[in-house]
């Protein structure tokens, strides 16, 4: 007999990690580890969390921290393992990409746990005991085989982004957060992590904004990153509202990257990409660029911008109208494992 998560996979062509449907098979919804708490299986295999016209087509939440943003995969390929895991954002729809894998987001869990005993009391008031929490480290440890000892030295900002890395040497933003901070203090390592980034996910904004600050600020010669940042995506920038996540990513990244820009020297880029003398964050802008993609074969692209026309709008009815184009395009270019995503925001777009 199928599971329900098997009945979603054979649906929607969307494949998740094994391990995520043995830990949601063995704890179930409702459970707490770190600042997540996992949803129903029967509420993530039924598709009923995302929010249809507002959130990236590439998204399949699974669990929340309580304030309406959620945790949730971010599938780039149809294969199990081509996927990444991050916190979609409810009041500004930015998506942080924080691990490559589920095993260490759920190291991710068990550093949030650590990093919380610092902060709480044993006091009412917090809604939970350290000894709760100690049993949430205690019980991932067993499951994951996670070494306790070394986590537990884990008591800043700086040990926790270097921690994940050092168990995910794709885990994007801490990536990000450690090769700032590390060109900030002029270690040669930090060029390498910004680098590793647009390597492993060229359409993240933040390391080619870190890298054009850095060198608007030594030399003036920030142009050539700032170019190539405003071919990124709008939604997956690194901006984040939350403490720990923080790298100082504004929330119009791009418009301020193409404040910098000098027109008349990069005339032609800017013709390009449909940015002389218009918005970054005009939706119209980059419906027609996605449409440009798709006449070039490009439909990876394609989808980045149908996901930044989204990010742009408000309208229901404009936003039904770049599902629909986004539908029929995935289908042609061969990208089903977002097809009956789609089509399941357009059932319940209100």
């Amino acid at each position: 007999m199928r599971t329900r998560f098997e009945k979603f996979e054979m649906k929607y062509g969307y494949f998740l990690s094994e391990e995520f449907k043995k830990f949601m098979q063995k704890f179930g919804g409702d459970t707490q580890f770190g600042s997540c708490r996992f949803e129903y299986s029967e509420n993530i295999a039924n598709n009923l969390l995302r929010v249809p016209g507002k959130m990236n087509i590439n998204l399949l939440p699974f669990g929340d921290i309580g304030n309406g943003d959620y945790y949730c995969f971010y599938k780039y390929g149809p294969r199990k393992e081509e996927y990444y895991i991050g916190i979609w954002l409810h009041e500004t729809r930015n998506f942080i990409v924080l691990a490559s894998n589920f095993k260490s987001f759920m190291y991710k869990c068990l550093l949030d746990d650590i990093m919380s005993l610092n902060l709480i009391e044993d006091d009412s008031e917090y809604g939970i005991t350290s000894d709760e929490i100690l049993y949430r480290i205690n019980v991932l440890s067993e499951e994951f085989g996670f070494d306790v000892e070394k986590a537990m030295l884990c008591d800043n900002e700086y040990n926790y982004h270097k921690f994940l890395v050092e168990y995910d040497n794709k885990a994007i933003q801490s990536l990000c957060f450690l090769g700032k901070k590390m060109i900030e203090n002029n270690e040669k390592n930090g060029k390498k992590a910004l680098e590793k980034v647009i390597n492993e996910m060229p359409i993240y904004t933040a390391p080619y904004y870190i890298l054009g600050k850095h060198n608007e600020i030594l030399s003036g010669s920030y142009e050539k990153m700032y170019l190539q940042g405003l071919k990124t995506s709008l939604d997956l920038t690194g901006f984040s509202y939350w403490e720990e996540d923080f790298i100082e990513i504004p929330e119009d990244v791009h418009r301020e990257m193409l404040f910098f820009i000098d027109e008349e020297k990069n005339k032609e880029f800017l013709k390009e990409y449909y940015l002389l003398d218009k918005d970054p964050y005009d939706a119209e802008v980059r419906l027609k660029l996605a449409k440009k993609y798709v006449k070039q074969g490009e439909y990876e692209k394609a989808v980045v911008e149908y996901n930044n026309a989204l990010y742009c709008n408000e309208d229901k009815e404009f936003a039904r109208e770049i599902l629909k184009i986004a539908l029929n395009d995935v289908c042609d270019g061969g990208l089903l494992y977002l097809k009956n995503i789609i089509e399941n925001d357009l059932k319940f777009l209100r």
